[in-house]
């Protein structure tokens, strides 16, 4: 029995895209197209691989099976044809990289910038999302890589830690804050709760939206309310200033990806970065 890489790769297209028709979209073929490759797929397998309803497409246990194997072999094939051209001694390809707002850009991106400067063949893709959305991300195949601030307890996903993050009340250095306003990201940002409960203190407070973690900081610089807030994003911030507790509050952070029999190069040398490097921008 054999699956060809195209197959393979409508499957996959499909599956990450949510639909036949962006599916179709992507790889630039007619939806009747996409359609005939995946009744064939599934005719070889005699297997369903999707469940069809209103909030779209989603994996049967066969699905889920074979996108494991899927991912393997297209990676597998990636690396092998990499072998053949003048960078061959380099890591190479794409790999993206989730994490969420306070990590990202002060984290993740300076962690894992050498690796781009240094093999040019080499294209790591950032994004940044809600804690809460990163493995549902992650199990969609939206994503390669996830950074969590909690250790996932989930079947066929590994993980790693990675560093700690401590977090600590900011206020203005410069206006008097509006008072009992705590600023969040938004409704799920469980942060300023997750404080209080840790210093064993009961805190009486109204919550602020600001949309991300730099929304947030502008809001404190501005006196809209305090925040509890990742200390190595503010600690050199002089409009700011920290509120001491009596505990020091940290976060576990976690690199997590899907369990594979084989890795890519590229894979397995950003996960040995963020292992190894990322604590020196927490």
């Amino acid at each position: 029995m054999h699956i060809s890489t195209e197959l393979l790769s409508v499957f996959k297209a499909i599956h990450q895209n949510g639909s036949y028709t962006k599916a179709s979209q992507y790889l630039g073929l007619t939806q009747p197209a996409i359609s005939q490759k995946m009744a064939k797929l599934e005719e070889y397998l005699q297997a369903s691989l999707f469940i069809k309803s209103k909030q779209g497409l989603t994996l049967t246990s066969s699905g889920e099976k074979l996108l494991g194997f899927a991912n393997q072999q297209l990676q597998m094939e990636e690396d092998f044809l990499n072998q053949f051209n003048q960078y061959q001694d380099s890591p190479a390809g794409i790999i993206r990289v989730a994490g969420f707002s306070s990590i990202t850009r002060s984290v993740l991106i300076p962690t894992l910038a050498p690796i781009m400067k240094d093999h040019p063949k080499c294209q790591i893709e950032f994004s940044s999302h809600e804690v809460v959305d990163l493995m549902d991300i992650l199990k969609r195949s939206q994503t390669d890589i996830i950074i969590t601030d909690y250790k996932p307890h989930v079947a066929g996903i590994e993980s790693h830690l990675i560093g700690k993050e401590e977090y600590v009340v900011i206020e203005s250095n410069v206006y008097g804050s509006i008072p009992d306003i705590y600023l969040d990201h938004g409704p799920h940002d469980n942060a300023t709760e997750s404080y209080f409960e840790f210093q064993d203190k009961v805190q009486s407070y109204r919550r602020g939206f600001m949309g991300d973690v730099y929304g947030i900081i502008e809001g404190v610089e501005l006196g809209l309310g305090k925040a509890v807030m990742s200390k190595h994003l503010v600690k050199d911030i002089k409009n700011i200033k920290i509120k001491r507790y009596p505990r020091r509050y940290f976060r576990e952070l976690y690199v997590s990806f899907m369990k594979q029999s084989y890795y890519s190069p590229l894979h397995t040398y950003v996960c040995t970065e963020l292992k190894g490097n990322s604590r020196n921008f927490l």
